[in-house]
């Protein structure tokens, strides 16, 4: 009996513990369970947003300390109780304690603490301008000197803190401080000076690694050495320094891809683009003044010497294509369109263009062209710029001067080449329907425009039987090829014909040939309606 009563109460002790284990299981779960999730991304948002504040009032406190220096300066003008070389030596400590503070800070908050030797090094820039322009404390070579100093110990900051805001500053700060400081009196000293900086930018740029400094340096050392041009007279000096200026920046640019073994991105690419186009408006403008033969020739041996570059770099990455490609071939095709087709090619080999772009469409290679779209949109844009002008002088000497046997002879020439282009483009841009119908078009505008001037002299009559001869031509040959668009497409041409007849032969033209030109385009618009209703039922 004891040994049974003793195993019922070990079976009620265990249903017990069990009972027990699973209210504890479920409590442990339910209290897992009750608390909310921790709101990680919302702790993110607010740091970064507290981030973005703390910048925003970083910024405005650099804004403020600067302001105050200025007002520093400002102070004895109008009190009077602070010399000038006093005043210049408290804006020189506000700028020194500002540096100090950043770099003790930096250990806390890298970024945010290196606004602070910024803000130190532009008070610094302030009060040299301020001891030569304003005051006159110190002379020009010694300010010179002092903003070299400044730029140097903003160079070291930089390599310290890593932030380009350094580059910038210190890129500004060294250029704009021969045209702050006045160049009157040392003009050329300060385009030396210019040279000077931007053999020492391009190089250190290289050493720091940093593509800032070099698109800064060279956007300032171009605008700076055009500013003190246009005040110098002497032109040939000035395009040389430019020419010094785009040489180093190019060799620059190109052994830091040597070195780091790092080619442009797109953008930094593209934002060279300006520079470029800049350079070039300066250095022909300078040129054009001194040498106005020699400035395009001088203007393509530019361009072919950045092509040269980007050849070579090229050779390094041999499986690859570089992000500058679009960037030289657009700075090659402005070159070449202002300085051969705009200057040198005579005006009257410039409407042969037409041909030679037409028939030479046949001969490129397709498959490269599709693949490279982005890269050859400007050259592309350039072409299509020199056919849509070309073209229309061919249609003003067709139509609004006497004849010339030159224009008419390179209009019949264009002509033919248009119907080349239709016939034989194995690419399939004359194959689109939309491309066809501008191609036809403009082929019978052309063909509209010399057949009025070869028929002129004979009488309306001639002219509206020109049009209307060529017009059942166009058909004929389209119902021969079965060419629904090409059908169609001469309706442009009986359009003129039919308006012509009866806005202009039915009213001013003698009865005789009112009748004749009336009776001949109606005959013609019939029977071409008639083909084109059985052409309309192909499939």
């Amino acid at each position: 009996m004891d040994k049974t009563r003793l195993e019922e109460q070990l079976r009620v002790i265990e249903t017990r513990l069990s009972t027990l284990e699973n209210q504890l299981n479920v409590n442990q779960s339910s209290q897992w369970t009750e608390p909310s999730p921790s709101p990680v991304p919302p702790l993110k948002t607010s740091k970064i947003q507290t981030a973005k504040s703390g910048n925003w009032l970083g910024i405005i406190a650099i804004i403020c300390f600067i302001v105050a220096a200025g007002f520093i300066v400002k102070l004895s003008i109008e009190s009077g109780w602070l010399t000038p070389a006093r005043q210049i030596g408290l804006a020189t400590l506000l700028g020194l304690a500002l540096i100090a503070s950043g770099i003790v800070l930096l250990n806390m908050d890298r970024k945010y603490a290196s606004l602070l030797p910024a803000a130190g090094i532009i008070i610094f820039y302030l009060s040299t301008f301020a001891a030569h322009r304003l005051y006159s404390l110190i002379l020009f070579q010694t300010a010179i000197a002092i903003t070299v100093l400044i730029s140097s110990f903003c160079i070291w900051l930089y390599i310290k803190i890593k932030h380009d805001l350094y580059s910038i500053i210190t890129a500004i700060g060294a250029y704009t401080a021969p045209l702050i400081l006045g160049v009157d009196a040392s003009t050329v000293f300060s385009l030396y000076y210019c040279i000077i900086c931007s053999f020492t930018f391009a190089t250190i740029s290289i050493w720091v690694q940093s593509r800032t400094l070099t698109m800064i340096s060279a956007y300032l050392a171009i605008l700076t050495t055009a500013i003190i041009g246009f005040e110098l007279n002497q032109d040939t000096l000035i395009a040389i320094v430019l020419a010094c200026h785009f040489i180093i920046f190019s060799l620059g640019t190109y052994f830091y891809t040597q070195t780091t073994k790092q080619y442009l991105t797109e953008t930094e690419a593209w934002s060279l683009f300006p520079v470029l186009i800049i350079f070039y408006v300066m250095e022909y403008y300078f040129i054009d003044r001194s040498y106005p033969n020699l400035a395009p020739w001088i203007s393509l041996v530019f361009a072919g010497f950045l092509f040269g570059l980007y050849l070579s770099a090229k050779k390094w990455f041999p499986n690859q294509s570089l992000n500058s490609q679009p960037l030289i071939l657009a700075f090659v095709t402005v070159v070449a369109f202002h300085s051969i087709y705009l200057e040198l090619l005579p005006i009257n080999v410039r409407p042969w263009l037409f041909v030679f772009i037409t028939v030479g469409y046949l001969f490129m290679p397709g498959t490269r062209l599709q693949n490279k779209k982005t890269s050859f949109f400007i050259p592309m844009l350039a072409l299509i710029t020199i056919l849509a002008m070309e073209y229309l002088a061919m249609l003003s000497s067709l139509l609004l001067s006497d004849f010339d046997i030159s224009w008419f002879i390179v209009s019949v020439a264009s002509f033919l080449s248009i119907w080349l282009l239709l016939l034989f483009d194995n690419k399939g841009f004359a194959k689109k329907e939309d491309h066809g119908y501008l191609l036809l078009a403009t082929a019978h505008l052309l063909g509209i425009a010399g057949l009025y001037q070869l028929m002129t002299d004979y009488g309306s009559l001639a002219v509206s039987a020109s049009w209307l001869f060529y017009a059942v031509l166009v058909i004929s040959f389209a119902f021969f090829r079965k060419d629904k668009t090409m059908a169609r497409s001469a309706l442009i041409v009986l359009g003129f014909a039919a308006g012509k007849a009866l806005l202009y032969d039915a009213a001013s033209t003698p009865t005789t040939i009112r009748i004749f030109c009336l009776l001949l385009t109606g005959v013609v618009l019939y029977g071409s309606g008639f083909l084109i209703r059985r052409i309309a039922e192909w499939k």
